[in-house]
């Protein structure tokens, strides 16, 4: 990781945070890309230049939420310090009230998608030792699993 006061770049594959982490800051992505997981390594979005990441923490008062690590290029980053979105809630009631409504609701969509991917994951590995007869069903459940996942990245755009 190469930092300064406005920027920061991490290499492809670096750990940008992890979950659960003290958040002080956000960062908006100027070139390469991020992937976001839960604690599992379930991947929930792709993020790429002109995307924020890191403020959900922020805007919330919690610790991160997920983990973010940069995808098979460098990343580069302005860093958005978590003074700028004091001012941002403070400055506008209506429009802090609807971010961290948003915020809630993706963090729990998130959850609720990890459940079922876990869920048919056990599933899937559960069959996988059960014989021929059940390789279409294995692929029907791991298609399913293909289709969760992007359903998630879209509800992420």
């Amino acid at each position: 990781m190469q930092r300064n006061e406005k920027s920061i770049i991490w290499n492809a594959g670096e750990l940008i945070y992890s979950s659960g982490s003290v958040s002080s800051e956000a960062y908006l992505i100027m070139e390469g890309y991020v992937n976001l997981e839960t604690n599992d390594g379930f991947r929930l979005s792709r993020l790429g230049m002109g995307e924020i990441f890191g403020e959900t923490s922020l805007l919330l008062g919690t610790k991160r939420t997920v983990t973010a690590k940069a995808c098979d290029q460098k990343v580069v980053a302005n860093i958005i310090p978590r003074d700028y979105f004091k001012k941002l809630t403070q400055t506008d009631v209506v429009l802090n009230a609807i971010i961290r409504k948003t915020q809630v609701r993706l963090i729990e969509a998130n959850k609720k998608t990890n459940q079922l991917a876990m869920e048919v994951s056990d599933l899937l590995s559960s069959i996988k030792g059960q014989g021929d007869g059940q390789n279409e069903l294995a692929q029907r459940i791991s298609n399913l699993r293909t289709k969760i996942t992007e359903i998630n990245r879209a509800n992420n755009d």
